[in-house]
């Protein structure tokens, strides 16, 4: 089941929903202000972000999908760390960030919170690879801040607005709100199971790793604020969108179909699509040497190009 019908069940069926079992219940037993953190925080308009650095050289920012952490580019980190200054970043309500969610929570907000952190680091411009939802972050960053963004690679994505304008919740809030973290429970416990084409792989433990941000107070909260912001989105210009593109999917994703990368692949101009073979949606964990390899190929060739182009202009 793919987690937008379980964010879209009617709220006539929320009252059902309390017989799921507690053993997917998302429980809210941890704070924010005391958990310990992977990683570093940055202030930024006020709001506290949670990321993780490593290396030096160009600037290579990192966006989970929904659901993830920083903690889902950890091979990734360790891979490009001798080459590229690499930035891993909690979006607003996920992962080690703060749980606010009256500070704006639609992708649009995100990508200005991504944009203000980068400029807090000192970094003009990045590449930007983003999984699954922060897929649709990096390409909503990349149509908003173009001089900004070198190059991107979207991962097991989705098409960043085919969700805008969607109607806000209202009314229906205050039935949903209850049973959500009854709702987000069972959405995260199937799409862990769904997300891996080796079944062997979705282990107990490594699940509790993805789902424990989950647990801090405000997580629910936060999903709600995402659901209701999320309708002020407007649809994204992909002809800004010009820049050096790496559509990378998984050959049997359960969750995010190929055709959004076929769909990815005609609206960007500069997009190449790469299937990953024997990988399901959380590709980096399933075949983590393949993206790398693919990733590194076409840094290799986008740096390449940019020295041919800066020679001719010469």
């Amino acid at each position: 089941m793919r987690l937008p019908l379980l964010l879209g069940i009617p709220a006539a069926a929320a009252g059902g929903l309390y017989l799921v079992g507690r053993r997917v219940r998302v429980n809210e037993d941890l704070e924010w202000e005391t958990v310990d953190k992977p990683g570093k925080l940055a202030t930024v308009d006020g709001y506290r972000v949670h990321y993780e650095e490593a290396g030096a050289g160009p600037a290579f920012v990192m966006i989970h999908g929904f659901g993830g952490s920083t903690y889902q580019y950890r091979g990734l980190m360790e891979a490009f760390a001798s080459t590229h200054h690499c930035i891993a970043v909690d979006l607003k309500g996920f992962g080690y960030s703060e749980r606010r969610p009256n500070t704006g929570m639609s992708q649009s907000d995100q990508a200005v919170m991504l944009a203000g952190l980068l400029e807090e680091k000192g970094v003009t411009r990045a590449t930007f690879i983003g999984h699954s939802m922060g897929g649709g972050v990096v390409q909503r960053f990349a149509a908003m801040y173009p001089d900004r963004t070198k190059a991107i690679i979207l991962a097991a994505s989705v098409v960043g607005d085919e969700r805008a304008g969607r109607r806000r919740i209202g009314g229906t809030s205050k039935l949903i709100r209850p049973v959500l973290p009854f709702v987000a429970g069972l959405a995260g416990d199937r799409l862990f199971k769904a997300s891996f084409h080796d079944p062997s792989l979705a282990r107990p433990e490594l699940r509790d790793i993805y789902m424990r941000p989950a647990r801090l107070r405000g997580s629910m909260d936060g999903l709600m604020a995402m659901m209701q912001d999320g309708a002020s989105d407007e649809a994204i210009d992909y002809s800004r969108i010009t820049m050096p593109t790496l559509v990378l999917s998984a050959a049997n994703d359960r969750v995010v179909p190929l055709e959004a990368a076929q769909k990815l692949g005609e609206r960007i101009p500069q997009a190449r699509v790469v299937i990953v073979e024997r990988a399901g949606h959380l590709l980096f964990e399933e075949r983590p040497d393949a993206c790398i390899n693919a990733i590194r190929s076409f840094l290799n060739e986008e740096v390449a190009s940019a020295m041919r182009t800066e020679a001719a202009v010469r």
